[in-house]
């Protein structure tokens, strides 16, 4: 994979305040032939893709900030090394620390059908927020479909575990018609009654505030709306459908009315799925995401 020493004729170096005139972060625009898409370089996270001839396939919030340190509502952001509220430190900041920091752009691709994969690297050296030192690779292809390959190594001397998952923020036409298929029959914690285990039946619809975390899922969910979403993963054995609903989101700045444009269906491993790494052991993982 070439490093990128001068821009590809495929890719822009930018920022948010001449994309979004919202000055603040870093970014990348990928523009061929199959796709374009937005990349930040805060959190390797992408913001837009939209397949050639496609409806966009991300949401990103209208009112977002884009400031260092800040998490970017929407897109795909990676939530590592900890999935929602760290539970042995719940004082901690939710979802983890690599989705605020800069990652290393460690190079790109352009494959021979047209897709472009570009390779983020993150190293985490050990601290006070997360004890383990840990390096994390993702790779994001960008063609007909997005995808993703994850690559994570426990590079401390102890053991250590991981929870993660891709918190992907679907483009939709209002939420109260999305049904996602492949979760029916799977056990599922509910954080809107305070984690209490129950098992869907049929589909997964959203009439108000949607809080699940499914282990066990299957790979592969269909997300029932105009121009349908299909999501496919590799070795990513959780799955978590939300949507804040309208009382929530009222209270949330970054989302409020727009609630109703997008759903959640997340892929990677938390709660009884979290990665359990010894010393100095990798493991990977991959989705490919499509509409």
């Amino acid at each position: 994979m070439a490093a990128l020493d001068q821009t590809s004729h495929y890719l822009t170096r930018t920022n948010s305040g001449t994309l979004y005139d919202k000055p603040g972060l870093d970014l990348l625009v990928v523009e061929t032939g199959l796709c374009r898409a937005v990349i930040s370089l805060q959190g390797a996270q992408v913001l837009e893709f939209t397949a050639r001839g496609r409806a966009p396939l991300l949401w990103l919030s209208p009112t977002t900030v884009f400031a260092p340190g800040n998490a970017v509502r929407g897109g795909v952001p990676l939530c590592l090394p900890w999935f929602g509220e760290n539970r042995s430190d719940p004082g901690k900041p939710k979802h983890g620390l690599v989705r605020n920091q800069l990652w290393e752009l460690a190079g790109s691709e352009e494959r021979a059908d047209g897709t472009v994969v570009i390779e983020f690297c993150f190293r985490h050296p050990g601290d006070a927020l997360f004890a383990a030192s840990f390096d994390c690779v993702l790779k994001i292809g960008l063609g007909k479909d997005l995808s993703f390959g994850l690559s994570l190594t426990n590079t401390a001397d102890v053991p250590a575990e991981y929870s993660w998952a891709l918190h992907s923020y679907f483009a939709v036409a209002d939420i109260g018609e999305v049904e996602v298929e492949g979760l029916s029959g799977v056990s599922y914690l509910d954080k809107t009654r305070g984690f209490a285990r129950d098992t869907l039946s049929g589909v997964q619809a959203f009439s108000g505030e949607v809080d699940r975390v499914f282990e066990q899922a299957p790979a592969r969910q269909k997300i029932l709306t105009p121009n349908p979403i299909s999501a496919e993963s590799e070795n990513c054995h959780t799955v978590i459908t939300w949507n804040p609903g309208a009382d929530l989101a009222a209270t949330i700045d970054d989302i409020g009315a727009a609630f109703a444009g997008f759903v959640c269906v997340e892929h990677g491993n938390a709660f009884a799925n979290s990665w359990q790494l010894q010393a100095g052991e990798t493991a990977s993982a991959s989705l490919t995401l499509s509409r």
